[in-house]
């Protein structure tokens, strides 16, 4: 079995804990609770186990994010898909980069409230892969779970490749 670091990054509020918990624990999370410096979730998928990493989004946790980042093969920067969100999310991707060479992906969270941007229109901002997602809505568990599995595939293939 081959241990894969998946982390989330994101400001607080854009559901990062609720993707996690959608993902490893197959439950929505309807409450906010914010993340208070890091929280975790697992899960298998074909020959990875795969650890995930999310990151609390305020400011006051920002310094763990350099070593935290270490050693992660996956990066989903999550946004809540509002125009002022996604341009600090396109921020944050920035500075990630320079820092690592994992995959990045984006995440255009919350595509069920009014004004949503579209993950195309995000995705254009970010300039990253960027996928719409409802981490609320149990039925989106699948979308998540083949989008995750189609970022290790990447990663097994790049690991491979070197």
């Amino acid at each position: 079995m081959k241990y894969v670091k998946v982390v989330f990054l994101g400001l607080p509020s854009v559901g990062k804990t609720s993707i996690i918990t959608l993902l490893s624990e197959n439950r929505v999370v309807k409450s906010y609770d914010p993340t208070i410096g890091v929280d975790f979730g697992s899960l298998s998928i074909g020959e990875c186990e795969v650890c995930m990493w999310d990151f609390a989004g305020q400011d006051r946790f920002r310094f763990l994010w350099d070593d935290f980042i270490k050693g992660a093969k996956v990066i989903f920067a999550v946004s809540d898909s509002t125009p002022k969100n996604v341009l600090q999310t396109k921020r944050i991707i920035d500075e990630v980069r320079q820092k690592t060479d994992a995959v990045i992906i984006g995440i255009a969270n919350k595509q069920d409230l009014p004004g949503a941007m579209k993950p195309s229109q995000v995705e254009s901002i970010l300039e990253v892969p960027t996928y719409g997602m409802v981490a609320i809505d149990p039925r989106k568990r699948v979308k998540m779970y083949s989008i995750l599995r189609q970022a290790l595939e990447q990663v097994v293939l790049t690991v491979a490749s070197n």
